[in-house]
């Protein structure tokens, strides 16, 4: 990976304290952009720019409210000069709720911030790069097309992040600014430790879980980041928009 790839651009990872999202956040630091690290985990995305250095900052960003996103984005505008790539990673997942027994708060929770974040994120994105065109990378899901009876609120979900992204794509295309989505099946995170079941081991989840792809094995961090995130970032893609990349070992090819 070239370390001057995205040297003049600015970075912006919703979500990018958590596991999928600081990986995505090293890997544009490891290729030279200016990365905003934005969650509502301050702790955790202080410890991960501490770590990253100069060229990365901690801005807090709640995703499901408008104007936290146009503070954040004020920022970045002021500081930085303008916006050139957001990938919209935050996410919320509670596992092992039957479909019939969802609460609506619940079911309502990870639409705001998995649905409605990737909307009012896409939104702004595009406000914010209309002059100078960009890109925009949202995270959705291979339960965007699988669907899990004990898992409706993240599915139903993560299918408008993939609506939204193309969308999206339709509205952005005038302005030069592509917008497409990653699709990563399970990868090892505190996410998806969520999914533990009694007397049940993370290695055991793990081999469990691997077992429902092609290739036998988990995706992790590193392949959503480095061989897709920033393949869709990066300007050499620049006749690359509305699509969804799965990143899954195979996960979807019997679905």
């Amino acid at each position: 990976m070239s370390i001057d790839r995205f040297g003049d651009q600015t970075i912006v990872v919703t979500g990018g304290a958590g596991g999928i999202g600081a990986g995505i956040a090293k890997a544009f630091v490891a290729a030279g952009g200016q990365v905003v690290v934005a969650d509502v985990a301050v702790a955790a995305a202080q410890l991960l720019v501490a770590e990253l250095g100069k060229s990365a900052r901690y801005l807090p960003l709640d995703v499901t409210d408008e104007s936290s996103w146009i503070s954040v984005l004020d920022s970045v505008d002021r500081e930085y000069g303008g916006l050139d790539v957001l990938v919209n990673c935050a996410g919320y997942y509670q596992p092992n709720v039957p479909f019939e027994e969802m609460p609506l708060a619940l079911w309502r929770k990870h639409f705001a911030i998995n649905a409605d974040g990737v909307f009012l994120g896409c939104k702004h994105g595009i406000q914010r790069m209309k002059q100078r065109g960009g890109a925009i990378v949202n995270i959705g899901s291979g339960m965007s097309i699988k669907a899990i009876a004990t898992a409706s609120a993240y599915c139903g979900s993560k299918a408008a992040v993939l609506m939204t992204t193309r969308t999206a794509a339709a509205a952005a295309g005038a302005y030069s600014i592509r917008v497409n989505a990653v699709s990563p099946g399970p990868v090892p995170t505190a996410m998806l430790r969520g999914n533990l079941v009694a007397d049940q081991t993370e290695d055991e989840l793990i081999q469990s879980l691997g077992q429902f792809s092609a290739l036998q094995r988990l995706a992790t961090p590193a392949d959503v980041v480095a061989h897709a995130v920033l393949f869709l970032s990066d300007r050499a893609s620049a006749n690359i928009t509305g699509v969804f990349l799965p990143v899954d070992a195979g996960n979807l090819v019997g679905a």
